[in-house]
């Protein structure tokens, strides 16, 4: 009965416990959720409107020239920003707000550049707005009359730099509530009253999200070099994608030129999952590699800064004197394709030009004369004829086609009529051999690669990919076609085919394509090599005897006493190339006004380079007529030639020759001390005889030293060492002295004369 009844106690004192511990339990629990209601539910409710899962944009990747200097990278911006409804909550807020506004406008000013009291008013404002609209959406018992509350005001329409920000993070003191001390809460229980304390502290130690500021990150392109290369390397719009909150986050995309084409691999992948927003930044919660953006993958470009500098300089001077409407220069590397410059200079008012439009790859045109080059060739390979065969360019008229000189050339060669660039002896000689087979001509074009696709890395136009020609079958096609095209008109194409045909030439017939990005990269691991995929055909596009013939014919353009390029031979290195000229159609009709062109390359031995310049309606500037190709276009060849040659040191000849073995030499250095002049005859391997200080006796300070052709300080400097007293006489190194030399005189007074 006595163990019965102590199991039953036993029993009881352990219900009791178990009972009094969950009881304590759950006032714990109770205890934590009211504290974390009333005490920390502002902080956690701060937090998770500033935690949300998002997309974060991915830093873009740069792009660099051929030596590795920077032309395009990202660089971090921020606009400024303040959430009102942080300053609105409650008393406390609005305390806190009125007591940084000072310090906040002040500091804002600073950085922006604004007048303080412009900004505090703005913010005032902003805010006294969202107090109304919280009013009236209060004191509105249907909601569907509820108006948007306007939270968020922009203080900065322009972003700024990160430089600015951290200033204004490390300037700016900060007023952050403080707990009241015991003595401070015991003075206001006794006065019956609520009031904030502060404590002033860096902002960098704030969190950012109480304070209501906000730095969103904008993207931002930056180009070190300015408007080099500006239309290539292209432009970047900001697009809007959504997060799954359904907010838009900008994220850079490209609009032009490589930004575009190259787009998928600079953008990156975007970040995603749980962030932070921590003073203006979001930081991931679950820090899996996962969820981080990764960033796009940098590009290296072929082009050459320095060239690139050169031919824009040139071209601008070109399209302002000839008052161009536009101009294209290209500079491409013979043996690669590499595009080492591109500029397309674009008139938009007065003489200002901008690089804005992709005229060199996006634009196609009537080449003009440059195209004859194409149909020699054409001709050269489809018979067995020679370019001293002759042609009658009498009367100059052919058909509907003309030569520049209105009488013609009269009964002239083959290869004359292409270097005088005779229209009408290209358009007989072309009809001569393909009318009855117009189509063959064609074939022969795309066999030169002028009637295919390009396929350049950068963006063509939809519908401009393809050149146009017209064979038999189309519908514009005529009798007229044939000879018209003999001249380059009546098709088009771009700047850059017909470049790139000319290079095929000057590079012993090989065609390559241009290619201008060679790599993507990530550090210094290649990631994607684009010269793998660049065609090169693997046999030349014409015979070896055709390339020969052509080839000597462009540099007689330059070189002959009646091509149409000679005023731009160089004395130092040899340009082969050709002129083109064509008239420009106004619907059907023709114009007065050209476009004018020149391709070539240099040098003819062992071409590098091959150049096109081609201008849009260009003007004399002297008489106000439409400016051909060999006056305005081919100087603004030699210019750049001329500079590229100055600054490829590999092109230039290394000088080689014999020293003089006489004493001419040594007369200029006639001064020298005599060491010296054996120092450097010794270098030279030189002989050298003693002469002029060499000539100094060293073994007697009593007699007489020669003098002649030292200067009057080094003369001073050996007579007074010895002793003698000097006067002289005008100006310059010693020709003629009183004392003879070797001689011991009595008194040691010596007269100099000098010239």
């Amino acid at each position: 009965m006595a163990e019965a009844l102590n199991l039953k106690r036993r029993i009881f004192f352990r219900s009791v416990i178990v009972s009094a511990g969950l009881l304590v339990f759950s006032i714990a629990i109770a205890a934590r959720i009211v504290y974390v209601q009333q005490v920390e539910g502002p902080e956690w409710k701060s937090r998770a409107e500033n935690t949300r899962y998002r997309i974060i944009p991915a830093t873009r990747g740069n792009i660099f020239s051929d030596d590795g200097s920077l032309l395009v990278t990202s660089v971090p911006e921020y606009r400024v920003g303040i959430d009102l409804s942080v300053t609105v909550r409650h008393s406390a807020d609005s305390a806190h707000f009125y007591k940084n506004l000072d310090s906040l406008t002040i500091h804002l000013s600073s950085m922006l550049g604004e007048p303080a009291s412009t900004l505090r008013k703005r913010i005032l404002t902003a805010r006294s707005r969202l107090l109304e609209v919280m009013a009236y959406n209060q004191a509105q018992t249907d909601t569907a009359l509820w108006k948007i509350e306007p939270r968020y005001l922009s203080i900065s329409p322009r972003p700024i730099a990160y430089e600015k920000k951290k200033w204004f993070f490390e300037q700016t003191q900060w007023a952050s509530i403080r707990k009241a001390t015991p003595e401070e809460r015991a003075e206001d229980k006794a006065l019956n009253r609520r009031k904030f304390r502060f404590k002033w502290q860096p902002l960098h130690r704030v969190k950012l999200f109480a304070t209501g500021l906000n730095f969103e990150l904008v993207p931002n392109r930056e180009k070190p070099f300015r408007n080099t290369a500006s239309r290539i390397l292209g432009k970047t719009d900001d697009s809007l994608v959504k997060d799954p909150n359904g907010s838009a986050v900008a994220v850079m995309r490209g609009s032009t030129g490589i930004e575009k084409s190259f787009n998928r691999l600079l953008v990156g992948q975007e970040g995603h999952g749980w962030f932070e927003n921590l003073r203006g930044s979001w930081r991931p919660l679950n820090e899996s590699e996962e969820h981080h953006p990764v960033p796009g993958l940098d590009l290296h470009t072929t082009l050459n800064i320095n060239m690139q500098d050169v031919t824009e300089a040139a071209l601008l001077k070109a399209v302002k004197q000839y008052k161009a409407k536009y101009g294209v220069a290209i500079v491409m590397e013979t043996r690669t394709g590499e595009i080492k410059a591109i500029a397309n200079l674009h008139h938009v008012k007065d003489s200002t030009y901008v690089d804005d439009q992709n005229f060199a790859v996006n634009f196609r045109i009537a080449p003009g004369s440059t195209f004859k080059l194409a149909t020699m060739m054409a001709v050269f390979e489809e018979t067995n004829i020679s370019p001293n065969d002759l042609v009658n360019t009498t009367g100059g008229r052919y058909l509907h086609l003309h030569d520049s000189n209105n009488s013609g050339y009269g009964v002239i060669s083959i290869h004359d009529a292409f270097i005088r660039s005779s229209n009408v002896g290209m358009a007989k000689v072309l009809v001569q051999h393909f009318a009855s087979k117009p189509d063959k001509f064609i074939d022969y074009l795309e066999q030169f690669h002028l009637a295919d696709k390009l396929g350049f890395q950068v963006e063509v136009s939809r519908g401009n990919e393809l050149p146009e020609f017209h064979r038999t079958t189309h519908r514009l096609y005529s009798k007229k076609t044939l000879p018209t095209m003999s001249i380059g008109e009546e098709m088009r194409l771009s700047a850059l085919q017909m470049l790139s045909f000319y290079n095929a030439v000057a590079n012993n017939g090989y065609w390559i394509q241009p290619i201008i990005v060679k790599t993507a990269k990530r550090g210094d691991l290649v990631e994607k090599d684009f010269t793998q995929t660049q065609r090169r055909d693997s046999k030349p596009i014409c015979s070896e005897k055709t390339l020969k013939i052509v080839q000597k014919m462009l540099t007689d353009v330059l070189e002959d006493a009646h091509g149409t390029a000679r005023s731009i031979r160089n004395p130092n290195y040899r340009i082969a190339g050709k002129t083109g000229t064509s008239k420009k159609f106004n619907g059907k009709l023709k114009t007065n006004n050209y476009y004018s062109s020149f391709i070539g390359y240099f040098p003819v031995e062992k071409p590098q380079y091959t150049i096109l310049v081609s201008l849009d309606e260009p003007h004399n500037p002297l008489t106000g007529q439409s400016a051909y190709g060999g006056t305005a276009a081919a100087p603004v060849f030699r210019e750049i030639a001329d500079k590229v040659h100055a600054l490829d040191l590999n092109m230039h000849r290394t000088l080689r020759g014999k020293a003089q073995h006489s004493n001419e030499w040594q007369d200029e250095l006639a001064s020298s001390h005599p060491q010296d002049l054996q120092s450097i005859a010794k270098s030279f391997n030189v002989k050298t005889s003693a002469s002029g200080w060499d000539e100094v006796p060293r073994g007697s300070t009593q007699r007489v030293p020669n003098l002649k052709g030292m200067s009057l300080r080094d003369a001073l400097y050996v007579l007074e060492n010895r002793g003698y007293k000097v006067t002289y006489t005008g100006r310059g190194h010693v020709i003629a002295q009183s004392l003879e030399p070797g001689t011991e005189p009595e008194e040691k007074r010596i007269t100099l004369e000098l010239h």
